[in-house]
């Protein structure tokens, strides 16, 4: 079908901006250094005007084929023995994650990785709660030997609540030991569902997140360490990046506007914009 371009269509692949003073952050170009350039044709026997968006020949020995991730032309060799006639069709290509989705994945992908740090603290405190339930007895009986010295090092209101603790039988730590469990399982799930960027993941985060910010308001009454200072404004931040910027319960949009900017961003128009005006195919 034939395609018009409108004057000042054209939009400039990633880093060729020569205007910049100061260059852009391109994720395309991020992505291909770490997965390689993804290319069409390269196995094809023959390419026409219909593939212009994507491969052109050359010479008949050479072609260039654009990747569709980072807009970059690479010069190949035509294939000595391709392995198909013509190159894929549209329907069965898949476009690669670009533009604002391809930001957004590695935003989710960085709060997925604070998700795995907390999943490996979760997983050493409860490694040390059935520590303690395997040897209860004889712990409660080194804390009533070293009472005093403890008092020194911990305070005597931390050793007074591990007496209780050791004391109360098995039940307290059976009951900590399941809930350390249950919060490992869902901060796993939350951080599967943000490193595959899925909606359910999202939304998961921004619950968990939201409740992690009330025991650190509380705990903010009591002490003002550094620590739970940056812990917190770092909770929020997460809170209001997927609140916002994924437009979570219909905000700004919703996920009607984030499948619009997503279908801007990763689609054969967006390829096309990314042509000057001169060179577009006619046919595409």
């Amino acid at each position: 079908m034939s395609s018009q371009y409108p004057s000042g269509s054209f939009v400039r692949p990633p880093g060729t901006d020569p205007t910049r003073r100061r260059p852009r952050l391109s994720f395309e170009l991020l992505g291909c250094a770490w997965n390689g350039h993804v290319l069409v044709g390269t196995d094809a026997a023959t390419v026409s005007q219909d593939d212009a968006l994507v491969v052109r020949d050359l010479d008949g020995d050479r072609r260039l084929h654009r990747c569709l991730r980072c807009d970059a032309w690479l010069m190949l060799p035509t294939p000595a023995e391709p392995a198909r006639q013509r190159p894929a069709d549209r329907d069965e290509i898949v476009l690669p994650t670009r533009g604002r989705p391809l930001k957004s994945r590695y935003v989710l992908r960085l709060i997925a990785l604070t998700r795995v740090f907390n999943v490996l603290v979760l997983l050493l405190v409860l490694g040390g709660a059935i520590a303690v339930l395997v040897n209860q007895s004889t712990l409660r009986d080194d804390l009533l030997a070293n009472a005093a010295s403890l008092q020194i090092v911990m305070g005597g209101q931390a050793v007074g609540q591990l007496q209780g603790l050791l004391s109360g039988g098995a039940g307290p730590l059976w009951f900590i030991a399941a809930g350390l469990l249950v919060l490992v399982l869902l901060e796993g799930t939350e951080g599967v569902g943000l490193w595959r960027a899925t909606r359910w993941g999202e939304y998961l985060s921004f619950v968990l997140t939201t409740l992690l910010l009330v025991p650190e308001a509380l705990e903010l009454t009591s002490s003002t360490s550094p620590g739970t200072i940056i812990g917190m404004v770092v909770n929020v931040g997460v809170v209001l990046y997927l609140l916002f910027s994924k437009r979570l319960f219909g905000v700004r949009g919703g996920a009607a506007t984030v499948a619009a900017e997503r279908e801007h961003d990763i689609s054969w128009a967006a390829l096309r914009r990314h042509l000057p005006d001169a060179a577009a195919p006619t046919r595409v």
